[in-house]
């Protein structure tokens, strides 16, 4: 049960801004425990949480130090954190650029980010999945007029990520237009 201790005996205070007086905004073990409690509900990039613990109103070299204490335990991995999510999201039928922008916006760092999102979604594999995906979904778009299928279908796959020439290409042969 989150907020409590294994024993059930007592609450768990968690740490907040207005919590934190000179000494604790520079304790590293305060620090720590408030960034344990953020991974408790999800994995976290090292930029994530620090700036969570910045909001909070813990120093930089408190800040530092706990988050080196959790890297050196594998608690703070953003690689781990780059491949987990783009293994989810390909797994959901995202291309690999929108991917990398996804860690990006994470704070992956940016070569990691394309290295791990290419790995996840290789490029030989594009037009494929992007076929799959499109079938997929124009099984829900029966019923709409032929335009309305087309236009629907390349939005739902730019949405993706997929580049227009691979979604033009796969969509104009799904989609009868009648031309």
């Amino acid at each position: 049960m989150i907020g409590r201790r294994a024993t059930g005996s007592r609450p768990v205070r968690r740490v907040r801004a207005d919590d934190l007086d000179d000494g604790k905004a520079g304790s590293e073990d305060a620090a720590h425990d408030a960034a344990l409690w953020l991974l408790e509900s999800r994995a976290r990039t090292r930029l994530d949480l620090e700036q969570r613990l910045r909001r909070r109103g813990f120093e930089p070299e408190a800040i530092a130090g706990a988050l080196d204490r959790l890297g050196a335990v594998g608690l703070v991995d953003d690689q781990s954190f780059a491949r987990d999510l783009a293994a989810s999201r390909a797994g959901q039928g995202v291309d690999a650029p929108r991917i990398a922008d996804e860690l990006r916006d994470r704070g992956i760092d940016p070569e990691l980010a394309v290295r791990v999102a290419e790995a996840s979604v290789p490029s030989s594999e594009r037009h494929e999945r992007c076929r799959e995906l499109a079938e997929a979904r124009l099984a829900k778009l029966k019923g709409l007029s032929p335009e309305a299928q087309f236009r629907r279908l390349a939005a739902y796959l730019a949405r993706r990520g997929y580049p227009g020439e691979v979604i033009d290409d796969v969509v104009r042969d799904l989609v009868d237009l009648g031309r």
